[in-house]
């Protein structure tokens, strides 16, 4: 008896937005990055110095500055 071949439906990935500190392509089935929540897209994989770490890091010295500054 022969056997069926069946037709795999291939796999979608989508193109989300880019990186905004460093540009890069964010994929959807890739992972390894977060959306703020003005929609804002940043790298994260985990490891110090990624994007969103350099991004929270700024904003909480610009914090800091214009808690000093009145």
């Amino acid at each position: 008896m022969p056997i069926k071949k069946t037709w795999k439906k291939p796999e979608r990935s989508f193109m989300c937005g880019y990186c905004e500190e460093c540009g890069k392509q964010l994929i959807s089935d890739a992972g390894g990055w977060i959306i703020t929540a003005t929609k804002k897209y940043f790298c994260h994989d985990g490891k110090d110095g990624s994007c969103f770490d350099n991004y929270c890091m700024l904003k909480l010295k610009k914090q800091q500055e214009n808690n000093y500054v009145w």
